[in-house]
């Protein structure tokens, strides 16, 4: 791997790097579009920053989550409250994403930090709809599940910039399954930015159920 990275530190930078636009696009077309296509864009970005503006008075709680640990046992709490509010009060808010890019990007590109917070919203938004409707396919009531273990593993990019892969180990009755999240740490707090998942072990191709043991019969 390049510079010692890790293939999982790797994958991050890369999810990470798809919430930039280069700045190169927005100056291309800013001479190139004309027009219709004008209108059409304009219209977008109406619609886009109408979004994020809702999206964000939505999203107001703040926690100051200050560690990893803290950070995934309120995403337990989240889920098992069952409204979507809750639980996206834990990803950055479009304040918080304004603070932590660099001033000259905003500068240059006023709309960038907006389609870099709707590149969060969108993905967690999505994704926590998927798992809320796996859960109910498994008949899952997360209010009547227990988290056994969390497991974590931390890391930092090329910048500096620490991130965590949280896994929440949870059961119901005998059925294992795990909670997975990959987390930011912006501004010295942590927050849930993407790859939100419900996974049990028969997902894994690979996955063989345990041997039950076999019943002895007892002889006359």
């Amino acid at each position: 791997m390049p510079n010692g990275l890790s293939g999982r530190e790797t994958e991050l930078i890369r999810m990470m790097n798809r919430f930039i636009v280069p700045n190169d696009f927005f100056q291309y077309h800013s001479k190139k579009l004309v027009g219709f296509t004008i209108i059409i864009l304009s219209v977008y970005n109406s619609l886009a920053q109408t979004e994020a503006e809702s999206g964000d008075t939505l999203v107001q709680k703040k926690w100051g989550i200050k560690t990893t640990e803290q950070l995934a046992d309120t995403a337990w709490w989240a889920l098992q409250q069952k409204t979507k509010d809750d639980f996206m009060s834990l990803i950055p808010t479009l304040a918080i994403v304004k603070e932590t890019f660099d001033s000259l990007e905003i500068k240059n590109n006023p709309q960038i930090i907006r389609i870099k917070y709707n590149a969060i919203n969108f993905r967690v938004t999505k994704q926590l709809k998927f798992l809320n409707a796996k859960a109910k396919a498994n008949k899952l009531k997360f209010k009547t599940c227990e988290k056994d273990k969390i497991k974590i593993e931390e890391g930092k990019d090329e910048k500096g910039n620490a991130f965590a892969y949280i896994t929440l180990l949870c059961h119901k009755s005998k059925r294992d399954f795990t909670i997975k999240f990959v987390a930011l740490q912006l501004l010295e707090n942590w927050y849930i930015v993407d790859e939100l998942k419900l996974e049990f072990p028969e997902d894994n191709p690979y996955y063989k159920p345990p041997l039950e043991s076999p019943v002895k019969i007892k002889r006359k």
